[in-house]
């Protein structure tokens, strides 16, 4: 077989190959469709001229008969020529005037006679001919335009249909040179043969890179097999669907979980037996969330308390996909356990340090009194009982104080304004301190509290303050509010004290002043933490101190 094609083989010889074939087609086509119509054109003529031929010949048998027809019966004689030749219209013109039958208005053919009674004008029937004639201009317009569409769809889609071979044709070429005589279709397939044998062999070297990546897979997995088993933690994996695909050892101690049971594919509240820690999983799993070290107080069957502490991890591909979740938890019953003791032994040793505190208050005042009845023997009666009356009334007062310290607290919410409140207690103390300057800036400041607790404790700090500064010979006490969060800042350039004091402080019966009971500062944060709100104290000695109460919430 010789190809048509010559030249080189380009994208732009193929192109012009597909043109010249597809413009012949085209051509031939146009050819039939003119061979077409010429045929459609003398049927059309030929139709014509049968149905002139007819309506002469019916006009020459009328006029043959209007010639030998009475003039009274040329009426009655063109009705039957209606009735008997299809004519919807006859006439005669002659002397004794117009004789008609029928109406002319519709389209019609016309055919006239010369008779003896006149002129015979025949009017047919023209839709046959009409008709014949609109078929024919259909059809050709039907042609026309069936050509005209198709040419210009297929020029149209000419590119989409070039474009694969097109390109066929310029890979080919990258591919690899042809033979000055080879013939484009065997370049062609030659060509693509090498491409599927290439393929071929690059298809092997994936399955033997494949299988070198499964070997190195499956050595992951038993390294990871490795590490799990060695986790001192627990470690708990589940597929996108919630069911379990493995525990580690030290997971199923903690759970309570039979080591020789098989949990992969299992649910969790089916091999979990701790039903808080399982309730827990589950939402993790339905809220596909990550959990930052959640404790979980939970019961083992046989009754014995146990805090887990719980992290979980969605896992997801590269495209957001859910794939599963890692849950990472420890066993805290003993680090709690701990806690607790540590707590038991700091409350014990602060309540050892009250006690002391309270021992000392009361053998002071004891061996006070003690001393002033000793002396009320020996004269001047009057004079120490009266002392001893005092310092018995001290003792009673701090007494009262701390009792007041231990009572619960019920709080009479309203809302109040920390800014009139402060000012009012300030106004007092300053009063009778004119060596201390006073003020208190910032916004009014209101919140939900119990009005008459939060002015004492107010009061005790601005005592501590206005105390601090007094006994340094004069300064100020400085008092900030601020909105977001509700804080207030006391503030005083007083004595100060040593910051290794600030915890013992907060203490009953620990005071920095020669005649303080030690009371103000436990009692002020007691009514802070009632009000859901904080205190903080800073200082340094000589250089004053700073109380900052903050609240939770402003009203």
């Amino acid at each position: 077989m010789v190809s048509v094609a010559s030249g080189p083989l380009t994208r732009t010889a193929f192109r012009r190959d597909v043109r010249l074939f597809l413009s012949g087609l085209v051509g031939f086509l146009i050819l039939l469709i003119l061979l077409l119509l010429l045929f459609l054109r003398v049927d059309l003529d030929r139709t014509e001229k049968t149905i002139d031929h007819s309506e002469a010949i019916i006009a020459d048998v009328a006029a043959d008969a209007v010639n030998g027809t009475p003039a009274a019966n040329l009426p009655t004689q063109l009705v039957f020529f209606r009735s008997r030749f299809g004519v919807v219209h006859a006439a005669i013109d002659g002397k004794g005037g117009r004789i008609e039958s029928g109406d002319a208005a519709a389209p019609v053919d016309e055919v006239t006679r010369v008779t003896r009674a006149g002129r015979l004008t025949l009017h047919f029937d023209g839709s046959e001919r009409a008709a014949a004639r609109r078929r024919f201009l259909l059809t050709a317009i039907i042609c026309v335009a069936a050509v005209s569409f198709g040419t210009v769809l297929l020029f149209s889609y000419l590119p989409r249909i070039t474009r694969p071979i097109e390109d066929m044709l310029e890979q080919a070429r990258e591919l690899g040179g042809r033979a000055g005589d080879q013939d484009e279709t065997a370049y062609l397939i030659e060509t693509f043969r090498s491409s599927i044998a290439t393929l071929k062999a690059q298809e092997e070297e994936l399955k033997r890179l494949h299988e070198i990546e499964k070997t190195r897979a499956d050595d992951l997995e038993r390294v990871t097999a490795a590490l799990t088993r060695s986790l001192t933690s627990g470690l708990l994996a589940a597929d996108a669907n919630g069911n379990l695909v493995d525990v580690n050892a030290a997971g199923r101690e903690i759970l309570g979980v039979d080591p020789g049971l098989a949990v992969a594919g299992r649910a969790v509240e089916d091999v979990v037996p701790l039903l808080a820690v399982s309730a827990a999983l589950r939402r993790g799993f339905a809220a596909r969330t990550p959990l930052s070290r959640v404790e979980i107080e939970d019961a083992r069957p046989n009754g014995d308390s146990v805090a887990i502490g719980l992290t979980t991890v969605p896992l997801r591909n590269e495209g957001g996909t859910f794939l599963g979740y890692l849950a990472l938890f420890t066993d805290l019953t003993p680090i709690r356990s701990l806690e607790a003791r540590v707590q038991e032994m700091t409350t014990l040793a602060q309540l050892g340090e009250i006690s002391a505190g309270i021992a000392h208050e009361l053998r002071n005042s004891v061996n006070t009194i003690l001393g002033y009845m000793k002396l009320a023997r020996r004269g001047d009666a009057e004079a120490r009982l009266q002392s001893a009356e005092k310092e018995a009334s001290l003792l009673l007062e701090a007494i009262d104080r701390l009792v007041a310290f231990a009572r619960p607290v019920q709080l009479e919410a309203e809302s109040v304004d920390l800014k009139q409140l402060i000012g009012e207690q300030g106004e007092r103390l300053a009063e009778h301190a004119p060596e201390v300057r006073f003020r208190v800036d910032g916004p009014p400041l209101f919140i939900d509290g119990d009005r008459v607790l939060l002015a004492r404790a107010f009061e005790n700090l601005l005592r501590n303050a206005f105390d601090a500064v007094r006994a340094k010979g004069g300064g100020s006490v400085a008092v900030t509010l601020a909105a977001a969060p509700p804080t207030v800042t006391i503030a005083d350039d007083g004595v100060g004290f040593d910051p290794a004091e600030t915890a013992r402080l907060f203490l009953p019966f620990h005071s920095n002043k020669a005649n303080g009971f030690g009371m103000g500062l436990p009692l002020a944060k007691k009514i802070v933490l009632l009000h859901g709100g904080t205190l903080r104290l800073q200082g340094q000695p000589d250089k004053g101190a700073v109380a900052t109460i903050e609240f939770g919430a402003a009203a």
